[in-house]
């Protein structure tokens, strides 16, 4: 794999220009807007109505919501402002890691929420009675989100805070890679753990929902009213996960093939600058 320091200092110089800035400038200002409208309306819909809100299937939708309002609110801006100036500010070491920190967390955490949507989702259709008492409830939907959303705040404090380097760019987005990318092991692992493996759950299981829900129709094992609420789930789901995998299944691929092939300077750039922009696709 390809040094954060080399990666920082060359991959900019050589591929972003400053037409292909103003490109992604243009973009990031028209997406925003609306993505904020439709991010807040669908938050509002969903605290509000209180049938929605009970709903178990519902809830990590929630939370998936929350985490891209916060993109758009914090990473987002930032990114836009650094297409439009071609550099970071405050040009500061603290600043370059807080931005790190978060825009790695809300990536990771869209990631892993959606593969844990799929799971769930999987498990309320054909395995429903598991979450019949509150106990279950608890320990089988509540604590897992709750876990979720701790574990990848607490896993980026301490390898974005805490791993000492001082390799930080200011002409390039995110001041480039975090200081854990040069360590080999953890940066295997958050790519393993955090986008290629909830990746692959969230492909196999939506075209196993599809195919189960599908075959359960055909064979008329369920009664209608409920045949109707599993295939919106499913539904929901397939929309919400495709529009996910078309963003996050190419940059998946690059890193796969950076770090199996040793894929040179461009494909540590797509990595690097795609992070932020990939994330602001999802909303």
């Amino acid at each position: 794999m390809m040094s954060a320091d080399d990666n920082s200092t060359q991959l900019p110089a050589l591929f972003e220009t400053y037409f292909t800035r103003n490109i992604k400038f243009g973009l990031s200002i028209a997406l925003e807007p609306p993505a904020l409208i439709c991010n807040f309306i669908l938050l509002y819909y969903l605290i509000v109505n209180p049938t929605l809100r009970r709903s178990l299937h519902h809830h990590s939708i929630l939370a998936l919501l929350v985490v891209n309002l916060l993109t758009n609110i914090c990473d987002t801006p930032r990114a836009i402002h650094f297409l439009h100036v071609g550099m970071i500010m405050p040009q500061t070491k603290v600043n370059c890691i807080i931005w790190q920190w978060y825009d790695y967390t809300f990536y990771a955490q869209v990631n892993v929420l959606l593969s844990w949507t799929s799971i769930e989702r999987y498990i309320l259709i054909f395995h429903g009675n598991v979450f019949n008492t509150a106990k279950r409830r608890l320990y089988f939907h509540y604590l897992p989100l709750a876990a979720i959303i701790v574990y990848l705040i607490l896993f980026y404090i301490i390898v974005i805070f805490f791993i000492p380097c001082n390799q930080f760019d200011f002409n390039a987005i995110l001041c480039g890679l975090p200081c854990y990318a040069s360590q080999l092991i953890i940066s295997l692992y958050d790519n393993f753990a955090h986008n290629w493996l909830p990746l692959g759950i969230n492909i196999l299981l939506s075209i196993s929902l599809v195919i189960r829900v599908f075959y359960r129709n055909r064979a008329g094992l369920q009664q209608h009213a409920q045949r109707k609420k599993h295939l919106r789930m499913v539904l929901q789901l397939l929309v919400i996960s495709s529009l996910h995998i078309a963003s996050a299944l190419p940059y998946s691929l690059v890193v796969f093939i950076q770090v199996v092939a040793g894929l040179p300077e461009f494909a540590a750039y797509v990595q690097n600058s795609s992070n932020t922009i990939e994330v602001e696709s999802k909303d």
